[in-house]
């Protein structure tokens, strides 16, 4: 295994010269020069900002430092910290989202799979590289579910101008509300960025060690979603198991108010999932050519990443849930599926500014996987991915007066696990606070690699597909925005061959109920997809209205047999009301107000926790449930502090409201915490 270390040291001792002569008026002046510098060095140091403060990415994004108080920092205080309008929370914090809505903007080579696993994966391009004038901290601290909390802690420091170091840590756990839901994980990241005294050269590196663990239930048994839903009213049977009526026409009912309390609804397995990961990533480039005068430059770089995954599955006994198993041991019920999945990947870059010609970057990509299986089974399958593959990617951008045009093209040289993209774009702000942006793209990418090799102990749960078909997307996008109050943006994408895992389980027979199999399958006819999203954000005096509303739909010709492939409902809408206000001088800002979640009905996937993937099926629809969400927020100095009660009237609406079709959303609860940011 390749192994590759980096070591950098760097320290500046600042030299101060200072003029003398044998003239006394000379050294006065001289001393008054120095008494204005320093003083000028005060004020400068007394009038830091959080926008000295910066972030840097690898896809090119810069941000600063923002503690500001704003609805967009309520959406986001959640677990990822991003805002999940297209994402639904299952009933535990730390594990997985079903989706209301699909991108498919993204195009890069196959991954590992288990995506259920990956919505709180730190990707290489999540990772900041921190520059700043003074030491910097972050804490993030939120409440869990019955036991456990969130902490999420950074800390950055420039030893110089130079060389900046950043350590973070995210430690998690929360029991859950329900029986073997249990969530807790580690996430480390270490990044650093070092730039040459000439500023010739560069380097970003950074480490991660992630450990997500969740204990698994496959979401309530047939008996407990009767009693979830009914709660608290019954109906009262006689001996043969029939409804009593009453004199007027009505069932008698009974109250009972006991599995109210979730930990009492049975479940349908009590299982484990893991994924550890460790990477290492470099990014070292070096300008060698800077012609100011001409605004011309050319970089040459070369980037490193190794990143290792383990992912596992482990139940301490097999049940009949996921279908029959292998058992070397008549003894030994207990099921291990372990998967390793390495990926090497080195890529040599040049990138120029050429003032007649723009923005040019061209790479060049190398990336080797594998991904082997540890399974104990009597199939005569392979056991092991190998495969390699190299790409050609040219980028262009052309920044004009008062637009700018974009070229992007990234080509794979093996037919193999490829990912291909041609897409040209415009961006323009010819109108004053208007934003306009346009593009067109074609995408063809290969699955992921669970979707070509799956091993389990499961006998169902093994395949191989060697004969899949490649993805190719075609998309139109345009996005228009005004100032911060409006922005719309609008996608349609036609998919062909697009692949997916469906539900094999016969409802007609019951199996739905109490079996899952999932299966990789590829859709036969094309997909067309589109939708329209529209934010608003209206300020009147004090108060502010915030809406979000979606319209989706989705258009696919169906044979016989074959299943809807891409479920969306066809509304989504965030509408909040909030006042904001300063109060003790203008030193604590504060924010409340009530935030309506809504999405009509559609067939939701289901989560398959021995694939840690969301499944088709096309048998049971969720939705039309609304939820209520009352926070109060507040700011002081550079703390701020979140109070919410979530999903308020879930007692009144009705106890019908699901994350995938067996798995509950989350009841009324209460939620608090912080972010405190210190500037030392």
């Amino acid at each position: 295994m390749q192994k590759f270390f980096l070591v950098i040291s760097f320290f500046l001792i600042p030299i101060v010269l200072i003029a003398q002569t044998d003239d006394i008026d000379g050294k006065l002046k001289a001393q008054e020069e120095q008494q204005k510098l320093e003083e000028e060095a005060n004020k400068k140091t007394d009038t830091l900002t959080t926008e000295f403060y910066k972030i840097y990415y690898l896809d090119g994004r810069t941000e600063t430092v923002d503690t500001s108080l704003t609805i967009t920092k309520d959406y986001k205080f959640n677990f990822t910290r991003k805002d999940n309008f297209e994402l639904i929370k299952m009933s535990n914090v730390g594990h997985t989202y079903n989706s209301l809505g699909y991108d498919f903007s993204h195009n890069d080579y196959p991954k590992m799979g288990a995506l259920g696993k990956h919505f709180n994966y730190f990707e290489k391009n999540d990772i900041g590289y921190y520059e700043v004038p003074t030491p910097f901290t972050e804490l993030f601290a939120k409440s869990t579910f019955e036991q456990g909390q969130i902490l999420d802690a950074l800390i950055s420091v420039n030893f110089n101008p130079n060389y900046n170091l950043t350590l973070a840590h995210k430690g998690y756990k929360s029991l859950g509300k329900y029986q073997s839901i249990k969530s807790r994980g580690n996430q480390f990241r270490l990044s650093s960025i070092f730039n040459s005294n000439n500023g010739l050269t560069n380097v970003k590196l950074h480490f991660t060690s992630q450990n997500l663990f969740n204990d698994e239930n496959g979401g309530l048994d047939p008996d407990s979603i009767y009693f979830f839903e009914q709660a608290p009213d019954y109906f009262v049977l006689d001996e043969s198991g029939n409804q009593i009526q009453n004199d007027d026409g009505t069932y008698e009912m009974i109250y009972y108010d006991g599995y109210l309390d979730r930990s009492r609804l049975g479940t349908n397995t009590y299982a484990s999932g893991s994924l550890y990961s460790k990477r290492f990533f470099t990014d070292i480039s070096r300008v060698i050519l800077n012609k100011v005068e001409k605004n011309t430059s050319l970089i040459f770089g070369f980037q490193y990443t190794h990143e290792y995954k383990k992912l596992n599955f482990k139940e301490d006994r097999g049940g009949s849930f996921f279908g029959d198993y292998f058992s070397v041991d008549p003894q030994d019920t207990s099921i291990n599926d372990l998967s390793r999945f390495i990926l090497d990947e080195n890529l040599f870059y040049l990138k120029s500014n050429i003032n007649k010609l723009g923005i040019i970057h061209l790479q060049f990509k190398q990336i080797k996987w594998k991904n082997t299986f540890q399974i104990e089974s009597d199939l005569d399958l392979i056991e092991m991915l190998n495969p390699k593959q190299s790409k050609i990617l040219i980028n262009w951008k052309k920044n004009l007066p008062n637009f700018s045009l974009y070229f992007d093209f990234d080509n794979s040289l093996k037919d193999s696990f490829k990912s291909n993209k041609i897409e040209i774009g415009i961006e323009s702000n010819f109108l004053k606070n208007f934003k306009f942006a346009i593009s067109g793209t074609q995408l063809e990418r290969s699955p992921n690699f669970n979707f070509v090799l799956h091993r389990s102990q499961y006998e169902s749960y093994n395949w191989y597909n060697d004969d899949l078909i490649d993805e190719k997307i075609s998309k139109i996008s345009l996005d228009i925005s005004y100032k911060n109050y409006v922005n719309l943006s609008s996608e349609y994408n036609i998919i062909d061959n697009f692949t997916f895992f469906r539900e094999s389980a016969n409802p007609l027979v019951g199996e739905f109920d109490l079996f899952r199999k999932a299966i990789p399958n590829q859709s036969i006819n094309e997909i067309k997809y589109y939708k329209v999203k529209l934010y608003s954000n209206i300020p009147i005096g004090k108060f502010s209205i915030i809406n979000t509303a979606q319209y989706q739909k989705k258009d696919q010709i169906l044979e016989t047999g074959e299943l809807s492939a891409i479920n969306v409902p066809e509304w989504i809408t965030r509408n909040t009301i909030m006042y904001s206000s300063k109060l003790f001088n203008r030193s604590l800002d504060i924010q409340t107000g009530v935030t309506f979640n809504y999405f009509t009905k559609f067939w939701a996937n289901i989560y398959n926790p021995l694939i840690s993937e969301f499944v088709v099926q096309n048998y049971i629809e969720i939705g039309e449930f609304p939820r209520f969400d009352l926070f109060f927020n507040a700011k002081i100095q550079q703390t701020r502090v979140f109070l919410k009660v979530e999903h308020l009237n879930s007692s009144l609406s009705g106890y019908d409201y699901y994350s995938d079709p067996f798995t509950p959303y989350r009841d009324l609860s209460v939620r608090f915490g912080l972010v405190w940011n210190f500037f030392q």
